[in-house]
């Protein structure tokens, strides 16, 4: 690798050297804070609800942290945007200068690219044209940038309390365990995971959890080392 990479492959090692722990305290966080409850609820209720109850909020610290990883990833595209320009002696203010994303491939065919597109010669211009800078065209590339975007303005970061498996060790008989059709519902502060029917000896429940990047519409709420990586 030429020395002037080094700098943006920095910045893309030091969060993937983070990742694993940072997984690491979220999940030992979700291990002390989401418990899950089981509510007696009167007749004529023929069933329980079990419930899973966050016992308090996630940190923001966690947010920032996670926001940080991003913001490196997505700085080591402007730094070598940075480096095109001093190779090739380039007139374009420094305050000027990134990695082209653009809203839609109209905005990249309308601003020509952008200027240092303008600019480059033509091997370098192609490779960067052929990543396709907007959502339709690179969709992985595009959210890192949006959530690049997104994080300086609201929280990245929340608990979906959406089992990765539940299991219950116990007496149970086939139809004492009622699995809602929604998979959970949301009811005041608690997420309701099933139905169990009254009178049946409380099993040990047990469930995995995971924390998210908020951002529906670009990552379908993947668990966040999942997006991370």
């Amino acid at each position: 690798m030429r020395a002037d990479l080094l700098e943006a492959q920095a910045s893309i090692d030091w969060p993937c050297s983070q990742f694993l722990t940072f997984h690491a305290r979220l999940e030992a966080w979700l291990k002390d804070s989401v418990h899950i409850e089981i509510r007696d609820v009167p007749p004529p209720a023929t069933h329980n609800p079990i419930v899973a109850v966050e016992k308090e909020l996630l940190p923001l610290a966690f947010s920032v942290e996670a926001g940080a990883y991003i913001n490196a990833i997505r700085s080591s595209l402007d730094i070598l945007a940075m480096v095109l320009v001093r190779r090739h002696g380039l007139a374009i203010p420094e305050d000027k200068v990134s990695f082209p994303f653009f809203r839609s491939l109209e905005a990249f065919e309308k601003q020509k690219g952008g200027l240092l597109l303008q600019h480059l010669p033509a091997a370098d211009r192609a490779i960067i044209e052929n990543l396709k800078l907007y959502p339709e065209g690179n969709p992985a590339l595009w959210t890192l940038h949006h959530l690049d975007v997104v994080r300086k303005h609201r929280r990245l970061l929340d608990v979906r309390i959406q089992p990765i498996h539940l299991s219950m060790a116990g007496t149970l008989k086939p139809d004492d365990f009622v699995p809602l059709a929604t998979g959970t519902i949301q009811v005041n502060d608690e997420t309701v995971l099933g139905l169990l029917r009254k009178g049946v000896p409380e099993p040990t429940v047990q469930s995995r959890f995971y924390v998210t990047i908020s951002e529906e519409g670009y990552l379908k709420r993947r668990p966040v080392l999942a997006t991370l990586i």
